[in-house]
């Protein structure tokens, strides 16, 4: 009878270990995610403007990563015709139920076509060109315009 009882004290006290060390690696992993995010949006804004001061027709190509858990990304915005001075990615993370933004504001019109973005939300690192256009989509303004490097 004792054996049994200081067995199943063991049991509970190797799973309230096990317990917590899974909160922990799930926790780190949302944090991990959240920071590769704000990287890729802060490089996203950073290299936008410094082409956007550049003027057309700069343009520069660079890497990025996309962790786990994206759901969304908008360059501009998210309505027609997808120009604004906005970068967001939103982020699944298991601590919410919804998705966290990570947003920076860039200086100069920004724009990038929701298809290409959409097939960015797959986990990885991505070639990305980011060149500056006099008429932006159409509309006659300038902008940069973020799309898949060659």
């Amino acid at each position: 009878m004792e054996l049994l009882v200081t067995v199943a004290f063991a049991v509970l006290l190797l799973v309230t270990v096990i317990a917590l060390a899974y909160l922990q690696i799930n926790s780190a992993s949302d944090q991990l995610a959240l920071q590769e995010a704000q990287q890729s949006v802060n490089k996203l804004k950073n290299v936008a403007d410094e082409v956007s001061a550049q003027g057309p027709p700069a343009k520069a190509t660079i890497e990025i990563t996309v962790p786990k858990g994206i759901t969304n990304i908008t360059i501009g915005s998210d309505t027609p015709p997808y120009i604004g001075r906005e970068i967001n990615f939103k982020v699944q993370t298991s601590a919410s139920s919804q998705p966290s933004d990570v947003i920076k504001a860039t200086l100069y019109d920004v724009a990038g076509d929701p298809q290409y973005l959409q097939s960015l939300l797959h986990p990885g690192a991505y070639q990305v060109s980011i060149e500056v256009v006099d008429d932006c989509l159409g509309t006659g303004n300038p902008c940069a315009v973020i799309s898949p490097a060659p």
